[in-house]
């Protein structure tokens, strides 16, 4: 006597006679849904890191022209008070036209401009002066007035403002 197996599930076999059972494919076709799968998750993995990266270097920036900015303001008000104490010194600091001259403030740069008025009825010269601090790319300006007695040499800063640059 014989005894025979039976299978629940018996696999078809295909009429072509390559043996492969249900859910299989050929080998020549194995490979191709893995490497288009390992392709899929290395470009999202890929558009993930760049776009991480693209937000770092944005808001390091902006943070870091924040800083400039600050040190250019820090600059400027250094040529106001340098300014200040120029006309203080010697209240005949300008005759005629237009003083201008440039100082480092640490690694930044201060242009100041300095000019006067005379206001006779006051007894007065009044001093327009004008500062441009520069850190990097970043520019602030400063505009001060001062009134300085012709006759006891007493200097009063009236005003400082800040203007925008062109």
């Amino acid at each position: 006597m014989r005894l025979e197996t039976f299978r629940l599930n018996p696999e078809p076999k295909l009429a072509h006679g390559s043996g492969l059972g249900a859910g299989q494919a050929p080998r020549h076709c194995s490979g191709q849904a893995t490497l288009s799968f390992i392709l899929l998750v290395s470009g999202v993995v890929l558009e993930v890191a760049v776009a991480g990266s693209f937000i770092t270097y944005f808001l390091n920036s902006a943070g870091f022209g924040e800083r400039l900015s600050a040190r250019a303001l820090a600059a400027a008000q250094a040529g106001v008070g340098d300014a200040t104490l120029q006309v203080v010194r010697n209240k005949e600091f300008v005759t005629a036209g237009t003083a201008t001259y440039t100082f480092a403030v640490g690694s930044d740069t201060a242009s100041v401009s300095i000019s006067r008025a005379t206001d006779s009825a006051a007894d007065t010269y009044l001093y327009t002066i004008t500062v441009t601090g520069v850190a990097g790319s970043r520019e602030r300006r400063l505009a001060a007035r001062m009134a300085v007695n012709r006759t006891t040499g007493l200097a009063e800063l009236q005003e400082v403002r800040e203007q925008s640059v062109d």
